[in-house]
């Protein structure tokens, strides 16, 4: 078939919060002018008809959740052989694990895999028991030394995508002992950021099983029981915004916050419907103008969503750093805040922050306990 002629087809759902149903469409991807399609099958009748639309290929895989006018359409499954047999064998996913000994360092490490075409499905901060640490390790020689540098503090899982992925992130991350990586790579990952031995700042699969077997350890139906990392204490929230993480800046905006000396403790990748983003951004509502753009924004792709934490004054702290709502007056008064630097607009101004210090637990809360039941 060729690119004139490409067409790959999914399988979507569409929960219609009116009904109180979820609908199933065919949703249709034309690479060669990023057009798109959707054709409802059980009526037998089109649904959206070809249009241009914002959306990559990269981001039609199983399980991911794409807004097309307002609607989260969440990808169930290929709608064709060729479509299945095209994709599975072009994309691929592996872990990233950023082990406790790479935590201030997770937005560069982040930075690393985007710049190498990789791409986010799943993120979420844990602490790794040490049970979960030796099933990672598998047949290690050295497993008993290698599991410590797991366990002790803050890690941060991520699920990334991209033809090769598991290959690929292999030769990003460099040789397991950090020595090793530092007179083989020293571009690596390990060699950058790994400080001794097997606290090497990275564990990855080293197969395409192995990587189906972690994802399903740390994402499977098991993920309920790693407890959240949350302090609720002397906290604020902070969401990388869905067009800042498109344009590839989720690790620079991690690295920024990092990098001022803010903790986060706590972070993981969501799909907001539009239920779940009314109710978050309900204090807004007939208070600001942007509140349907900013509705629809929060809704167009992944966010996510941090726990910022520090003393008593963090809400404030925080919310001078990322600067004035709107990115044009924040580039005259504080030119290295965050939406100066990374943002566009004052909806698209790169991340959202608590803005009363009296909400800064509640807006974490939202996420990381009330979205968690």
């Amino acid at each position: 078939m060729s690119l004139t002629e490409t067409r790959y087809c999914f399988l979507v759902d569409w929960f219609d919060n009116h009904a109180q149903l979820t609908r199933q469409y065919e949703f249709f991807f034309y690479p060669l002018d990023s057009t798109i399609e959707m054709y409802d099958s059980k009526q037998r009748r089109t649904f959206l008809k070809r249009t241009k639309y914002t959306v990559r290929l990269q981001d039609l895989f199983i399980g991911a959740a794409i807004n097309v006018h307002s609607r989260q359409l969440i990808i169930r499954d290929y709608g064709d052989e060729y479509s299945r047999s095209q994709l599975v064998n072009q994309m691929e996913s592996t872990l990233l694990l950023i082990k406790p000994d790479g935590y201030a360092n997770i937005g560069k490490i982040i930075d690393m895999a985007l710049q190498n075409q990789f791409s986010i499905c799943r993120s979420r901060m844990l602490k790794i028991p040490p049970y979960l640490a030796q099933e990672l390790l598998g047949n290690d020689t050295d497993i008993a030394t290698a599991a410590d540098s797991f366990t002790g503090g803050l890690s941060v899982a991520i699920e990334l995508l991209k033809p090769n992925a598991v290959q690929d992130m292999i030769q990003l991350s460099g040789p397991p002992i950090v020595a090793d990586a530092k007179n083989s790579d020293p571009k690596c990952i390990r060699a950058r950021f790994g400080s001794l031995g097997h606290k090497n700042a990275v564990h990855v699969p080293t197969n395409s099983t192995e990587a189906k077997q972690q994802l399903d350890l740390i994402f499977g139906s098991g993920a309920h029981n790693f407890p959240r990392t949350a302090t609720f204490k002397n906290s604020t929230l902070a969401i990388i915004r869905p067009h800042a993480i498109v344009q590839g800046k989720t690790g620079n905006i991690i690295s920024m916050i990092q990098d001022a000396g803010f903790n986060i403790t706590d972070m993981e990748l969501y799909h907001l419907d539009r239920s779940n983003a009314e109710d978050f951004l309900e204090v807004y509502k007939g208070v600001v103008p942007e509140y349907h753009l900013m509705l629809n924004q929060l809704t167009s792709g992944p966010i996510i969503a941090m726990e910022i934490t520090g003393d008593e004054t963090i809400t404030t702290t925080f919310r001078e750093f990322v600067g004035p709502v709107d990115p044009e007056l924040a580039k005259q008064v504080r030119p290295n805040s965050l939406r100066a630097k990374f943002g566009i607009d004052k909806v698209c101004n790169a991340v959202h922050c608590t803005d009363l210090p009296e909400d800064g637990t509640l807006e974490s809360q939202f996420f990381f306990q009330i979205m968690q039941s």
